[in-house]
Protein backbone atom coordinates (compact mmCIF):
# COMPACT_ATOMS: atom_id res chain seq x y z
CA UNK A 1 0.00 0.00 0.00
CA UNK A 2 1.64 3.43 -1.06
CA UNK A 3 1.91 6.12 1.71
CA UNK A 4 -0.28 8.30 -0.75
CA UNK A 5 -3.51 6.21 -0.12
CA UNK A 6 -2.83 5.41 3.07
CA UNK A 7 -2.17 9.54 4.17
CA UNK A 8 -5.28 9.97 1.79
CA UNK A 9 -7.33 7.32 3.50
CA UNK A 10 -6.15 8.31 7.15
CA UNK A 11 -7.43 11.43 6.92
CA UNK A 12 -10.61 10.88 5.39
CA UNK A 13 -11.69 8.82 8.48
CA UNK A 14 -9.76 11.21 10.88
CA UNK A 15 -11.71 14.44 9.35
CA UNK A 16 -14.95 13.33 7.99
CA UNK A 17 -16.04 12.44 11.71
CA UNK A 18 -15.42 16.07 12.00
CA UNK A 19 -18.45 16.50 9.08
CA UNK A 20 -20.47 13.81 9.93
CA UNK A 21 -20.58 12.88 13.20
CA UNK A 22 -19.30 12.80 16.81
CA UNK A 23 -15.61 12.55 16.81
CA UNK A 24 -14.79 10.22 20.33
CA UNK A 25 -10.87 10.20 19.50
CA UNK A 26 -9.82 13.20 18.61
CA UNK A 27 -6.11 11.93 18.99
CA UNK A 28 -4.59 9.41 17.02
CA UNK A 29 -1.41 9.20 18.84
CA UNK A 30 0.41 5.53 17.60
CA UNK A 31 0.41 2.85 15.77
CA UNK A 32 -3.49 1.51 15.47
CA UNK A 33 -4.81 4.22 17.76
CA UNK A 34 -5.26 5.33 21.44
CA UNK A 35 -5.22 2.19 22.80
CA UNK A 36 -3.03 0.37 20.06
CA UNK A 37 -5.42 -2.30 19.43
CA UNK A 38 -7.05 -0.69 15.84
CA UNK A 39 -10.30 0.50 17.87
CA UNK A 40 -12.09 4.09 17.34
CA UNK A 41 -14.78 5.11 19.86
CA UNK A 42 -15.75 7.74 16.92
CA UNK A 43 -18.81 7.77 15.71
CA UNK A 44 -20.50 8.85 11.62
CA UNK A 45 -18.04 8.13 9.75
CA UNK A 46 -17.29 7.82 6.21
CA UNK A 47 -16.88 4.11 4.87
CA UNK A 48 -16.69 5.41 1.24
CA UNK A 49 -13.96 7.55 -0.20
CA UNK A 50 -13.50 9.06 -4.03
CA UNK A 51 -12.54 12.29 -6.28
CA UNK A 52 -14.56 14.35 -4.19
CA UNK A 53 -16.55 12.48 -1.75
CA UNK A 54 -15.43 12.53 1.62
CA UNK A 55 -12.34 13.92 1.08
CA UNK A 56 -11.08 17.16 2.84
CA UNK A 57 -7.77 17.74 0.87
CA UNK A 58 -5.07 15.22 -0.22
CA UNK A 59 -1.07 16.31 -1.09
CA UNK A 60 1.31 14.05 -2.67
CA UNK A 61 4.12 12.77 -0.41
CA UNK A 62 7.89 12.25 -1.63
CA UNK A 63 9.13 9.18 -1.15
CA UNK A 64 8.66 5.92 0.21
CA UNK A 65 7.10 5.08 3.87
CA UNK A 66 4.85 2.21 5.53
CA UNK A 67 4.43 4.04 8.43
CA UNK A 68 1.62 5.34 10.09
CA UNK A 69 -0.11 9.15 10.08
CA UNK A 70 0.03 10.10 13.79
CA UNK A 71 -2.59 13.25 14.77
CA UNK A 72 -2.47 15.58 18.03
CA UNK A 73 -4.95 18.58 18.15
CA UNK A 74 -4.31 20.23 14.74
CA UNK A 75 -0.90 18.52 13.45
CA UNK A 76 -1.14 15.64 11.16
CA UNK A 77 2.61 13.87 11.13
CA UNK A 78 4.46 10.68 9.12
CA UNK A 79 7.85 10.06 8.21
CA UNK A 80 9.09 9.11 4.95
CA UNK A 81 12.59 8.03 3.56
CA UNK A 82 14.28 8.49 -0.18
CA UNK A 83 14.19 5.61 -2.24
CA UNK A 84 17.62 4.52 -1.68
CA UNK A 85 16.91 4.86 2.37
CA UNK A 86 19.79 7.39 2.99
CA UNK A 87 17.27 10.11 3.25
CA UNK A 88 15.34 9.93 6.77
CA UNK A 89 12.46 12.49 7.07
CA UNK A 90 9.68 13.70 9.10
CA UNK A 91 6.72 15.81 8.02
CA UNK A 92 4.10 17.87 9.89
CA UNK A 93 0.49 19.27 8.40
CA UNK A 94 -2.26 21.77 9.38
CA UNK A 95 -5.24 18.99 10.13
CA UNK A 96 -7.80 21.25 8.77
CA UNK A 97 -6.23 22.66 5.43
CA UNK A 98 -3.45 19.86 4.79
CA UNK A 99 -0.73 23.07 4.81
CA UNK A 100 2.70 22.00 5.11
CA UNK A 101 4.02 22.86 8.56
CA UNK A 102 7.12 20.88 8.11
CA UNK A 103 9.83 18.79 5.78
CA UNK A 104 12.50 18.20 6.99
CA UNK A 105 15.09 15.78 6.86
CA UNK A 106 15.95 14.13 10.23
CA UNK A 107 19.09 11.66 8.94
CA UNK A 108 21.58 10.76 6.72
CA UNK A 109 22.27 7.20 6.27
CA UNK A 110 24.93 6.75 4.24
CA UNK A 111 24.56 2.11 4.73
CA UNK A 112 21.03 1.35 4.92
CA UNK A 113 20.49 -2.23 5.09
CA UNK A 114 19.20 -3.72 1.82
CA UNK A 115 15.59 -4.42 1.66
CA UNK A 116 12.83 -5.68 -0.08
CA UNK A 117 11.00 -3.10 -1.84
CA UNK A 118 7.48 -5.45 -2.32
CA UNK A 119 7.86 -6.79 1.56
CA UNK A 120 9.54 -2.88 3.65
CA UNK A 121 10.63 0.46 3.63
CA UNK A 122 13.08 2.73 5.16
CA UNK A 123 10.21 4.78 6.62
CA UNK A 124 7.97 1.77 8.18
CA UNK A 125 8.16 2.74 12.21
CA UNK A 126 4.87 4.83 13.09
CA UNK A 127 5.68 7.71 15.60
CA UNK A 128 4.57 8.32 19.03
CA UNK A 129 3.03 11.61 19.54
CA UNK A 130 2.13 13.75 22.89
CA UNK A 131 1.36 17.21 23.95
CA UNK A 132 3.97 18.91 22.98
CA UNK A 133 5.85 16.37 21.58
CA UNK A 134 6.65 13.73 18.92
CA UNK A 135 8.99 10.63 18.80
CA UNK A 136 10.30 9.44 15.66
CA UNK A 137 11.94 6.00 15.55
CA UNK A 138 13.71 4.96 12.05
CA UNK A 139 15.53 1.64 14.15
CA UNK A 140 19.32 1.51 14.06
CA UNK A 141 18.88 4.36 11.58
CA UNK A 142 18.27 6.88 14.81
CA UNK A 143 15.32 7.74 17.31
CA UNK A 144 14.62 11.41 17.90
CA UNK A 145 12.37 13.16 19.54
CA UNK A 146 10.94 16.71 18.40
CA UNK A 147 9.52 19.52 19.97
CA UNK A 148 5.68 19.64 18.30
CA UNK A 149 6.20 23.78 18.73
CA UNK A 150 9.53 24.74 17.74
CA UNK A 151 10.04 21.81 15.41
CA UNK A 152 13.70 21.93 17.30
CA UNK A 153 14.76 18.65 18.49
CA UNK A 154 15.06 18.01 21.89
CA UNK A 155 17.16 14.60 22.02
CA UNK A 156 18.45 11.99 19.58
CA UNK A 157 19.85 8.47 20.12
CA UNK A 158 22.34 6.71 16.73
CA UNK A 159 24.05 4.54 19.01
CA UNK A 160 21.38 1.68 19.24
CA UNK A 161 22.71 -0.65 16.20
CA UNK A 162 21.41 -4.41 15.35
CA UNK A 163 21.76 -5.76 11.67
CA UNK A 164 17.83 -5.14 10.32
CA UNK A 165 19.00 -7.38 7.51
CA UNK A 166 15.15 -5.76 5.61
CA UNK A 167 14.77 -2.82 7.02
CA UNK A 168 13.42 -1.49 10.30
CA UNK A 169 9.35 -2.37 11.66
CA UNK A 170 8.93 -1.99 14.83
CA UNK A 171 6.43 1.08 15.93
CA UNK A 172 7.71 2.92 19.21
CA UNK A 173 5.74 2.50 22.27
CA UNK A 174 5.24 5.00 25.09
CA UNK A 175 4.43 3.80 28.49
CA UNK A 176 4.58 6.64 31.48
CA UNK A 177 7.69 8.31 31.17
CA UNK A 178 8.95 5.58 28.89
CA UNK A 179 9.87 5.22 25.20
CA UNK A 180 9.81 1.29 24.17
CA UNK A 181 11.61 0.03 21.19
CA UNK A 182 11.74 -3.51 20.13
CA UNK A 183 15.01 -4.49 18.23
CA UNK A 184 14.69 -8.02 16.28
CA UNK A 185 17.69 -7.84 13.92
CA UNK A 186 20.03 -10.93 12.57
CA UNK A 187 22.84 -10.36 14.43
CA UNK A 188 21.33 -9.07 17.62
CA UNK A 189 17.30 -9.13 19.37
CA UNK A 190 16.26 -7.22 22.53
CA UNK A 191 13.96 -4.88 23.96
CA UNK A 192 14.78 -1.68 25.41
CA UNK A 193 13.40 1.49 27.09
CA UNK A 194 14.61 5.31 26.87
CA UNK A 195 13.32 7.88 28.91
CA UNK A 196 11.66 9.62 26.80
CA UNK A 197 12.66 13.19 28.28
CA UNK A 198 16.08 12.54 27.96
CA UNK A 199 16.20 9.21 25.52
CA UNK A 200 19.21 8.09 27.71
CA UNK A 201 18.69 4.33 28.55
CA UNK A 202 16.19 2.98 31.10
CA UNK A 203 16.49 -0.77 30.69
CA UNK A 204 17.55 -2.84 28.09
CA UNK A 205 16.57 -6.94 27.73
CA UNK A 206 17.87 -9.43 25.35
CA UNK A 207 16.35 -11.94 23.94
CA UNK A 208 16.27 -15.53 25.50
CA UNK A 209 15.47 -17.72 23.82
CA UNK A 210 16.93 -20.83 21.52
CA UNK A 211 15.90 -20.13 18.09
CA UNK A 212 17.11 -23.50 17.27
CA UNK A 213 18.56 -21.86 13.64
CA UNK A 214 22.31 -23.44 13.96
CA UNK A 215 24.21 -25.79 12.13
CA UNK A 216 26.33 -28.56 14.04
CA UNK A 217 29.03 -26.27 14.08
CA UNK A 218 27.45 -23.23 15.16
CA UNK A 219 27.27 -21.34 12.29
CA UNK A 220 24.02 -19.23 12.38
CA UNK A 221 21.35 -20.68 9.53
CA UNK A 222 20.67 -18.13 6.99
CA UNK A 223 22.80 -15.68 8.66
CA UNK A 224 20.00 -15.15 10.93
CA UNK A 225 16.84 -14.42 9.05
CA UNK A 226 14.82 -16.87 11.46
CA UNK A 227 15.78 -14.46 13.86
CA UNK A 228 13.99 -11.46 12.59
CA UNK A 229 11.11 -9.78 13.41
CA UNK A 230 8.93 -6.58 12.80
CA UNK A 231 6.74 -6.82 15.90
CA UNK A 232 5.86 -3.71 17.69
CA UNK A 233 5.45 -3.87 21.69
CA UNK A 234 2.34 -3.71 24.03
CA UNK A 235 1.34 -2.85 27.79
CA UNK A 236 -0.72 -5.38 29.20
CA UNK A 237 -1.10 -6.16 33.16
CA UNK A 238 0.33 -10.17 33.76
CA UNK A 239 -0.23 -11.59 37.11
CA UNK A 240 -1.92 -7.88 38.96
CA UNK A 241 1.91 -5.86 37.18
CA UNK A 242 2.58 -4.10 34.17
CA UNK A 243 4.47 -5.79 31.71
CA UNK A 244 5.55 -5.33 28.18
CA UNK A 245 4.25 -8.24 25.61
Amino acid sequence: MSKRFCFLLFLALSIGGALDGARADDNWPQFRGPTGQGVSDSTGLPTTWAEGRNVKWKIPIHGRSWSSPVIWGDQVWLTTASEDGRELFALCFDKLSGKVLLDRKLFDDPAPNPIFKRFNTYASPTPVIEEGRIYITFGSAGTVCLDTTTFKPLWERRDIHINHFRGAGSSLLKYENLLILDFDGSDAQFVIALDKNTGANAWKTPRSIDYGDTDPDGKVKADGDFRKAFSTCRPATVNGQPAVI
